[in-house]
């Protein structure tokens, strides 16, 4: 016998009906389960689910090696009861029922669509002009039908010469997604460790000679200081020697997918941390070798490449719904907010 966790978060309409089909998942062939235990972690807050419902079910199932299989059937059964055209998301987690789950102590993050809402090369081609020849090559990139080095030159290219005084301007377009910064508060309230790693851009700290200021503070280190974390890696785009225009390319070692692993493994191990204990939520395709490595990678609102290869899908407009996965309810979440 295997024990394992389901996670079920739905709209409060379709809650018990969506109960009633995973109950009838675990319970019958090929995992002839049994639920040990039930648990509404949101009956004490309708401020930070809104109107929807989250339960916890902890399952014995039938074997070890059908717990993969029973992520799979839920992730299936999640798609089906989901009415995406109203934009109500069902999303079923299973995790293994183990000390590791409630005790993560690394949570890494990726930035554009992730902890904020844009899309950094995006924004900066908008100002330039470009929005629509950049927006395309990004889209195919975290879809995975093209490679990410590639996709990065590509997009990078398509900017030189653009003033380097847009990053002010991105700058104060950026706006968090919903729930990252009371997401961070608890996880730095239990003391966990976070990083932001980005397969995207920030600029190279140069003086800054259009206003006169110290010095242009990369947008992955803004995120980082505005939400209390505590790494921040990403690629940087190289601008000219005068430092008012930027060059069309990047320096240093590029952040790609495979990069992005090997950081979340060198600061796991840096903090002392057992992968186990890692936590890695992003949207894009360059996103899925650190969601593989981490214990638990969520895909957060991801492109559907992303989704049907991650292990955890959450499909909902507040990042608040990470700390569900990690068997906080809403009273212990609302505890940790206020300390």
């Amino acid at each position: 016998m295997a024990g394992v966790v389901l996670t079920c978060v739905a709209p409060a309409n379709v809650s018990h009906s969506a109960l009633d089909r995973i109950t009838s998942l675990v319970t019958q062939a090929p995992f002839f389960g049994a639920i040990s235990s039930r648990k509404n972690l949101s009956s004490s807050s309708v401020e930070l689910f809104e109107s929807t419902e989250v339960t916890e079910l902890h399952v014995q199932i039938s074997e070890e090696q059908s717990v993969a299989a029973l992520s799979m059937a839920a992730f299936d059964l999640a798609n089906t009861l989901s009415r995406p055209t109203d934009g109500d998301f069902v999303n079923i987690v299973v995790q293994k029922d183990s000390v590791f789950r409630r005790n993560k102590r690394l949570v890494v993050f990726d930035m554009d669509s992730t902890l904020i809402e844009q899309e950094v090369i995006d924004e900066i081609a908008r100002c330039c002009g470009l929005v629509d020849k950049v927006a395309k090559i990004t889209e195919s990139a975290m879809n995975g039908e093209i490679d990410f080095k590639e996709s990065l030159a590509r997009r990078v290219g398509l900017l030189k010469g653009a003033p380097v005084s847009v990053l002010d301007t991105v700058r104060e377009k950026i706006t968090f997604t919903p729930g990252a910064k009371e997401l961070c508060k608890v996880l730095r309230t239990l003391g966990c460790k976070l990083a932001v790693i980005s397969g995207r851009l920030v600029f190279e700290e140069i003086p800054n000679l259009t206003s006169g200021i110290g010095g242009f503070l990369p947008l992955a280190n803004f995120v980082k200081n505005e939400l209390g974390l505590d790494f921040a890696y990403a690629n940087q785009l190289q601008v000219s020697p005068d430092g008012r225009l930027l060059e069309g390319k990047t320096f240093g070692p590029v952040v790609d997918g495979t990069r992005k692993a090997q950081l979340l493994d060198v600061i796991a191990q840096s903090c002392n941390v057992l992968l186990d204990q890692v936590v890695a939520v992003g949207d894009g395709a360059n996103d899925l070798p650190m969601l593989s490595l981490a214990g638990l990678g969520v895909a957060f609102n991801a492109k559907p490449r992303v989704q049907e290869q991650a292990r955890a899908v959450l499909n909902q407009r507040s990042l608040i719904y990470v700390l569900v996965l990690l068997g906080l309810s809403a009273a212990e979440i609302s505890e940790a907010l206020r300390a």
